[in-house]
């Protein structure tokens, strides 16, 4: 009888593990997405690009200051000078024309290229931007997409906002979930926890192995989610779209799953607690209604 009863505690237990794994797994599925989606962006706006473009009478020492300058910036995730010969030897090999041609009649400008850190590639950064460069006077002009930039940066807003409503909502539903389910495993024990009332115990006193014990699931729990996710990254490992991604970098899944831990740890007690709680402040009547 004893062992049955063993038997049917650990069974509930990790059957509410189980089920609460299922939960942290969705809710990694969801950190994953967010993750992605950001390394995206920033590939994406890292790809936006400032062109400098300099006065003919521009010399060396122009040059090298604007160079310096550059170096400096923030703004500047790299940087690459193009001289006038360079660009029309690379126009010549486009159009197929022969540079020599151009020799003594080049009409292109020596140019800076500057591809943007992510942070700073939106309008209003690069309005600033320009704005500063304009102290140098063998600039003759600055070009950059103020159109694409505008219209990136506008659904990059509209998805992060998408996303972070996904993640509240996950975070809701997951607490729901969690809560049920710890709620039954306590209800279990609410004759106990009455009992414990009458002979006079304290509230932290019954609440603290209840806790103790949705700590321990929580743990288990994310113990079940790790494994899904070395599972799912064992067989993805060698695909081409996981490693563009980024998928397959184990300071990634070190970040998520500490995140999931924390988030297991804190839905699990919290639920814990209130659903102790709500058992102590009920009166023994109540304690017979579903």
């Amino acid at each position: 009888m004893i062992k049955k009863n063993k038997y049917k505690f650990l069974n509930s237990k990790l059957t509410s593990a189980i089920s609460i794994s299922l939960v942290l797994f969705l809710l990694g599925c969801i950190l994953i997405v967010g993750y992605v989606s950001r390394e995206l962006t920033g590939s994406l706006l890292e790809n936006v690009t400032l062109t400098i473009y300099l006065d003919n009478k521009a010399n060396q020492t122009d040059i090298e200051e604007l160079t310096y300058y550059l170096s400096n910036q923030k703004y500047a995730k790299k940087r690459q000078y193009i001289s006038k010969e360079q660009a029309i030897q690379d126009l010549c090999a486009e159009i197929g024309e022969d540079p020599e041609e151009f020799k003594n009649d080049n009409p292109l400008p020596n140019t800076f290229v500057i591809n943007m850190e992510a942070v700073y590639a939106n309008n209003d950064s690069l309005t600033m931007i320009v704005k500063n460069l304009e102290k140098f006077d063998f600039i003759k002009r600055t070009e950059y997409p103020k159109t694409m930039v505008h219209t990136i940066v506008r659904n990059i807003n509209r998805f992060a906002l998408m996303l972070s409503v996904a993640m509240i909502v996950m975070l809701i539903i997951s607490y729901g979930l969690i809560h049920n389910t710890i709620q039954l495993l306590v209800r279990a024990d609410r004759f106990i926890i009455h009992t414990m009332k009458l002979v006079g115990a304290t509230g932290g006193f019954i609440q603290k192995p209840y806790l103790l014990q949705g700590l321990l699931i929580a743990i288990i729990a994310f113990i079940f989610a790790t494994l899904y996710f070395i599972i799912i990254g064992y067989f993805f490992k060698d695909d081409r779209l996981f490693q563009v991604l980024g998928l397959d970098n184990l300071g990634n899944y070190v970040m998520l799953l500490g995140s999931l831990l924390i988030c297991s740890i804190l839905i699990t007690t919290t639920a814990s607690f209130f659903a102790v709680n709500k058992y102590l402040r009920q009166d023994s009547n109540e304690l017979y209604y579903i």
